[in-house]
């Protein structure tokens, strides 16, 4: 009768099969625990980032886009598709506003895989992960609180105007959804305008046709607008 292996024998296999799959690839996400965005702006999640690039480079993902380590996009296990989070990196200060598209990653201890350009911005590309806080600026299909002057997306059909797409305190925030809106609308010329103290995306003035289209193409992406009679102070 042969021997049974050792339990030890048996723990030290288990252990290098699991070492041999691919983060990504495995059967199913770890999820974190179900956490609520904190109001204010908060710190919603701290843990360990982590990214990925050429190796799903083209592939789809898990909201069917085509997977581009060039953009500001990353996976998360449980937030909307569409959020925009802001991750600090809390061992140099650096921070990068992000889209989530993607789920992941599947590695217990991190919450969030982002992209490769992302993790160059954050300047962990090299090490490969990093400590992180997570604050949710807006979860996907969220409604943008309108300011004064706004004229509802229903009335956009009966007046021209300009779309504001998002206001944020932080300047470096609005730059990075500007380059997501920039993907989105190619050439219309959105902007980045200084104005009560926020930093807002401001389209140039269209006529009614197009400040609906914008709205509509906006809320498909997972983002609300609203239709403004004036335009904001000076950007850039």
């Amino acid at each position: 009768m042969k021997a049974l292996p050792s339990l030890a024998a048996c723990a030290l296999l288990v252990s290098l099969a699991a070492c041999a799959r691919s983060p990504r690839a495995a059967a199913g996400p770890v999820l974190a625990p179900a956490l609520a965005a904190p109001a204010g702006g908060g710190v919603f999640q701290t843990g360990v980032a982590s990214w990925y690039g050429d190796d799903f480079q083209g592939r789809a993902t898990a909201n069917g886009e085509i997977y581009d380590m060039r953009k500001l996009t990353a996976a998360h296990p449980e937030l909307p598709f569409h959020t925009l989070v802001e991750v600090e990196n809390l061992e140099n200060g650096r921070r990068v506003l992000v889209r989530i598209n993607d789920r992941g990653p599947f590695l217990k201890g991190r919450i969030i895989d982002l992209s490769q350009k992302a993790a160059q911005r954050l300047d962990m590309a090299e090490k490969g992960t990093a400590a992180v806080n997570l604050r949710v600026l807006r979860r996907g299909g969220a409604q943008t609180a309108a300011g004064p002057g706004a004229v509802a997306g229903g009335e956009a059909a009966g007046r021209g105007g300009f779309v504001q797409a998002g206001a944020f305190s932080v300047r470096e925030n609005a730059e990075d959804l500007l380059l997501t809106l920039e993907e989105i609308f190619p050439g219309l010329g959105f902007r980045v305008a200084s104005e009560d103290g926020l930093f807002k995306l401001i389209s140039p003035r269209l006529d009614p046709a197009a400040c609906g289209q914008v709205l509509e193409k906006l809320a498909a992406h997972g983002l609300q607008g609203f239709i403004r009679e004036s335009g904001a102070g000076p950007g850039g």
